[in-house]
């Protein structure tokens, strides 16, 4: 019997395979097959596989509870990368329910029930939503569990009038930005030196001010608006140059 590789295609009873009836099986012998694979348009080549550097950190996670996390980032920097940002941005979406993911809410629907861990379960609805401003803005009022809370969200299918405002880079550490829509007013200037966690801006909303600290220490490289100015969330207000650090070098 003429041998043949396992990837070759189903063999009929009558000695013809599946996908090419024209191809008799005698065909498909098994130097043939290894010539297929690779094996001789290989020969004389030389391959160099680059040997991939593992920092000790890495190692040590992937010999812990991160070691999947930590697989995924070094075997797929890119999506890895990417799916960071966006869990940053808008949380862990893979504990909602996939109709709610992909399709939204309604406000005929009822609450769905969005399981966090064991034991701790949030029921969400959506109650109304707003019409558009002139900055496309829209008002959208949902039910935490049977709580109102209005929220503020971006139609970007409604044409907006207004110049939209610069926002943070959640990559920088040295961007403040306003955490929620209000009137803020920066209180420093550009090349004040600042201490993390001093206060450079306030913002007042609902009639209550709130300080806004300095997520670094360094120089206010930039101040978009020093007085009071209407924002909304991510709006960036001032910008800060980290403060670097240098060791001097004795001479031996």
């Amino acid at each position: 019997m003429t041998p043949r590789c396992a990837s070759c295609p189903k063999i009929r009873g009558n000695g013809w395979t599946v996908s090419d009836r024209r191809r008799p099986r005698s065909a498909c012998t098994d130097r043939r097959a290894r010539a297929l694979l690779g094996t001789r348009a290989l020969e004389g080549r030389t391959v160099t596989r680059a040997k991939a550097v593992v920092s000790a950190e890495d190692e040590a996670a992937l010999g812990g509870p991160a070691r999947r996390a930590t697989l995924n980032r070094l075997l797929f920097p890119g999506p890895a990368r990417t799916r960071a940002e966006r869990f940053e941005r808008f949380g862990d979406v893979s504990r909602l329910p996939s109709i709610p993911f992909w399709y939204g809410l309604r406000e005929s629907d009822d609450d769905i029930e969005v399981e966090l861990g064991v034991g701790v379960r949030l029921l969400i609805g959506l109650e109304a939503i707003g019409e558009p401003g002139a900055d496309g803005m829209r008002t959208v009022v949902f039910r935490l569990n049977g709580q109102m809370r209005p929220i503020d969200a971006r139609d970007t299918s409604v044409s907006s009038t207004t110049l939209d405002a610069e926002k943070i880079d959640p990559s920088e550490p040295g961007h403040v930005g306003a955490p929620f829509r209000g009137i803020a007013s920066v209180t420093v200037a550009v090349g004040d030196v600042v201490e993390s966690g001093q206060v450079v801006a306030t913002i007042e909303a609902m009639k209550m001010e709130s300080s806004i600290s300095a997520p670094t220490a360094g120089t206010v490289a930039r101040v978009i608006n020093g007085g009071a100015t209407a924002v909304e969330p991510g709006d960036l207000l001032c910008e800060i140059q980290a403060t670097t650090t240098t060791t001097p070098i004795t001479p031996g």
